[in-house]
Parts: structure tokens; sequence; C-alpha cells
């Protein structure tokens, strides 16, 4: 870090837009993965096939998971711009490597876990379709990694209350959705949740 206090503003004018571009691209890939995760279960669920058709759908759903990763990429290299965060490409290839914060660490094995969902999809004829799910349901662990992430950022950011609002405004379709996505069609039938097939 240079000594003279010129440079030292300049340099924390330039870190300041930096970590302002960071928490810009972290809170919309924040937003771009619950509406993703929404998205896969009215893909996979078939809720919304009717309207818009099959292949509409699952277009969609790789359209948002591919802008969701474009996000959470530009939010992690920013990062390494950062000069007084104790982050590095090291940290960011290999997240388990001691020396990271830990919310630097749940947010890399985050982004890990989506790319191995996202190059899935091209595996799926040769893994087979139960691999492949069993590859593509670890999209929800890395969404709570990425919850977990965004929390503690938040928190040592000091906007625990702005993601507290947001967050978990945007967190509640998620989980809401993921829950009915898993519990028997029956329940969903007698809760009238959806119609019954004639």
């Amino acid at each position: 870090m240079p000594h003279h206090p010129v440079l030292q503003l300049v340099v924390s004018a330039q870190d300041d837009g930096v970590r302002a571009a960071a928490a810009l691209s972290g809170w919309l890939a924040y937003g771009l993965m619950c509406l993703t995760l929404c998205w896969g279960v009215f893909t996979s669920a078939g809720w919304v096939r009717r309207a818009t058709g099959r292949q509409v759908v699952r277009s969609g759903h790789l359209v948002l998971a591919t802008v969701t990763l474009a996000f959470v990429c530009s939010h992690g290299l920013a990062l390494l711009f950062l000069r007084e965060e104790r982050f590095g490409l090291v940290n960011l290839l290999f997240p388990v490597l001691a020396g990271a914060p830990l919310r630097h660490t749940l947010g890399a094995l985050a982004f890990e876990l989506m790319l191995l969902v996202a190059f899935s999809v091209g595996l799926r004829r040769l893994l087979g379709y139960r691999r492949w799910l069993w590859l593509h349901r670890l999209a929800y662990p890395a969404a709570a990694l990425g919850v977990a992430h965004a929390l503690l950022g938040a928190h040592s950011g000091g906007r625990f209350g702005l993601l507290w609002l947001a967050g978990v405004t945007l967190l509640v379709p998620v989980l809401t959705l993921a829950v009915l996505r898993f519990l028997p069609a029956r329940v969903l039938v007698s809760a009238r949740i959806i119609e019954e097939a004639p």
C-alpha cells in the first residue's frame, strides 16, 4: 500500500469503486440465483408448461442460470482487484485452503458447485438421467452456500439489515417452491395447490 497521502486517496477511491461493483454484481447474482431456482422448480414440476411449452420453460431456466453464473463470476473476479481483502486467485480456485475468510470460502464453494451443475447439463446423455439428476440437485446446496456467503458478507460489510429484508424476501419463494417440489403429489392435490390429472 502506498504511503503518500495522494496515492492512498487514489487507491482508496479505486477500492471503493471495485467494492461497489462487487456488491452490485453480488446482489444481482443473489436475486438471479433465487429466480433461477424458482424457474427450475417450475421446469422440473411442469407447473407452467401448459402456458408456454416445455422447451420455452427449459430455455428460460438455462438463460437465467447462465446470467446468474456471469454475475457470480464478475462478483468473484472483482474481489481479486481489492487491495485490502485477503483473497486471491488461489482462494478462488481452491476455496478450502487456509487464509481466506469463511465468507469467501463459502462463496467460492457455491460458485464451484454451480459450475459443476452447469457443466453436468452437457453430460446428461453420457451420465444417464439418474446420475445427472443427482448432480443437478447439487444446485440446492450451492444455493444454501450462496445464501450463507451473502449473510456473512453483508454482516462483515455492515449491510446485514438490508440483506435481511431484501435477501429473505427473495429467499421465501425459493424455499416455498423447493418444499412444494419435493412433497408427494397427493399432498399437493389434497391442499388444492395443484389439480388432479384427469
